[in-house]
């Protein structure tokens, strides 16, 4: 039984036939082939592909070396060019492989062992993955001709075969193209089997069409096939995602009647059907059942499914007991479990309880993930728990976790409420490239400098705002202008003037009703006439007005 081969592979008997063919007829020679590994002109070079496609064809129980040979040799001089309807498939299809570096396994190479239900023995094959890569590289219309002439040229020696490359497309995602290759099964000559009906089930499942899927399993079960525990699975799964819960039970019950026990994985996927439905009690009591049941255990995700639900209906405090229970039973835990507990106390409006978790998290040595932070930070912050959130966030930096901008913004927002010192802190750190900074909390920050008579550093950062290309609001250069007459410092308050003209900005009334009633105070009514005149050029009136005796 001749092997499948690399198409160039020198030990191959096809290819040293027609090699020789090749030598006999004077259409290359060897110190060519030797040197370029390809034929001297394009009439053998055809010859040399068509070669290589039926190397490809020669699939043990199909087509007998010779008569290979003999094909090529009646064809031994093709026309250079191929019409696009030409009936010459055999060229197109070398043409495709070719361009698409696809090959077949060598004898050099190492074997690829299959463990498959349908298949009793171990055999050679296409390296299904690779190949199925560069089908998918093809445009789409190239796609449906390639398996166009998989049809057509049989190239699949057996349903374990044909399976394997179902099973590619489906991985791939590549439904449509599943469905077309299983369309061509009988141009094949083969018969679909169990495995076959499995894949082509979970096809449809991708697909979210639970109806074809359904009635591929009904059509298994009928042509006397029994479906196996992950096949049953996979369909209520689909069911329970489509909040179909009726469906899924009627599968169950078939399942039950062929005699096919349900595994853990499949109570899971109707526990979390049930409460993605809010039947959360029914779902309890799924768990109950299994875990009195002597054939399964609950696993973390039988918990995890339950919690989430009783999370999502605020029970978080129920969903806490569950978690002791599985750990008492000695499961462990995961992130995820305790993510959900985060989100159901975040949800509550008791952020506070995720301090604890966490702490409960590292005794159990589950360390806490970036979403178990961001989930807690985000909580605390919105219920306004600031102080307990900026712990929360240097324990994040700590961990080397990084907190998203408008987080990160929020918490600013929050802290500038709160501590003018932990303020100043987190704005430096989003200033130094932590974290872009708002334009708004930029204002934020530099109005709650003024509050806190932070003049010199509300000044500076007003100033490396405006050098930043942003354009404060004047109510922004107002408050430090405020806060500068406030201290005296009307000089630099006058500054903050000239800086509103940098920004191409026209001073309101307020502006330069604060600096003339402060060079009124400090007896300078001329510089404060002088103010008063910029005001008027600008089309602004102001309230204030210099006084008429001065002293300089």
């Amino acid at each position: 039984m001749p092997s499948l081969l690399s198409p160039f592979s020198t030990s191959s008997p096809l290819f040293q036939s027609m090699t020789s063919h090749l030598y006999s007829h004077k259409i290359f020679s060897s110190d060519t082939y030797s040197c370029n590994r390809r034929c001297k002109d394009q009439q053998a070079n055809l010859i040399l592909r068509a070669t290589v496609t039926f190397t490809i064809t020669n699939i043990p129980g199909r087509k007998p070396a010779k008569e290979a040979v003999d094909t090529v040799k009646r064809n031994s001089v093709f026309s250079s060019r191929v019409e696009r309807d030409s009936p010459r498939s055999v060229v197109e299809a070398i043409n495709l492989f070719e361009k698409n570096g696809a090959l077949l396994m060598g004898e050099e190479e190492e074997e690829e062992t299959l463990e498959s239900l349908d298949c009793d023995k171990k055999e050679r094959m296409f390296e299904v993955r690779g190949f199925v890569k560069r089908i998918l590289a093809l445009r789409p219309s190239q796609r449906i001709t390639i398996l166009g002439i998989f049809t057509k040229i049989g190239a699949f020696s057996t349903i374990c075969n044909f399976n394997n490359m179902l099973m590619s497309f489906v991985v791939a995602d590549e439904t449509d193209l599943a469905l077309k290759l299983f369309s061509g099964i009988t141009s094949n000559g083969l018969a679909p089997n169990a495995r076959t009906f499995s894949i082509l089930m979970w096809c449809h499942c991708k697909k979210n069409d639970t109806a074809e899927a359904k009635g591929v399993l009904d059509d298994m079960i009928e042509k006397g096939f029994k479906p196996n525990v992950i096949t049953f699975t996979k369909l209520i799964n689909s069911f329970c995602r489509k909040g179909k819960l009726k469906r899924a039970f009627e599968v169950l019950e078939i399942m039950r009647q062929i005699g096919c026990k349900p595994s853990i994985q499949t109570y899971n996927c109707l526990m979390k059907g049930l409460c993605y439905l809010g039947r959360v009690e029914e779902a309890f009591e799924v768990l109950m059942s299994v875990k009195e049941s002597t054939r399964e255990t609950p696993d973390i995700y039988s918990y995890a499914a339950v919690m989430d639900g009783l999370c999502k209906v605020g029970r978080s405090d129920e969903a806490m007991e569950l978690l002791e229970d599985a750990v008492k039973m000695g499961i462990t835990p995961n992130a995820v479990v305790f993510n959900m507990l985060f989100n159901g106390y975040c949800r509550e409006g008791r952020p506070l309880e995720g301090i604890e978790l966490i702490k409960q998290m590292k005794e159990l040595n589950c360390m806490p993930d970036k979403i178990s932070y961001s989930t807690l930070l985000h909580g605390l912050l919105r219920w306004g728990k600031n102080k307990a959130a900026l712990d929360i966030y240097k324990e994040m930096m700590e961990y080397g976790f990084k907190v998203d901008e408008r987080m990160m913004d929020t918490l600013l927002r929050g802290i500038c409420r709160d501590s003018l010192r932990d303020e100043r802190m987190l704005f430096e750190e989003m200033r130094n490239g932590v974290s872009a900074i708002y334009h708004e909390t930029y204002e934020l920050v530099i109005q709650a400098l003024c509050t806190g008579s932070e003049n010199d550093k509300a000044s500076i950062n007003l100033k490396r705002m405006v050098g930043s290309g942003r354009s404060p609001s004047m109510a922004t250069f107002n408050s430090v202008i405020r806060v500068l007459c406030f201290k005296g410092m009307v000089e630099e308050a006058l500054l903050i003037l000239v800086l509103i003209d940098e920004a191409t900005r026209i001073p309101s009334k307020v502006a330069y009703n604060l600096l003339i009633n402060e060079f009124n105070l400090k007896g300078m009514s001329l510089t404060g006439s002088c103010v008063y005149g910029a005001a008027l050029k600008h089309g602004v009136v102001p309230d204030k007005k210099p006084k008429e005796k001065f002293k300089q």
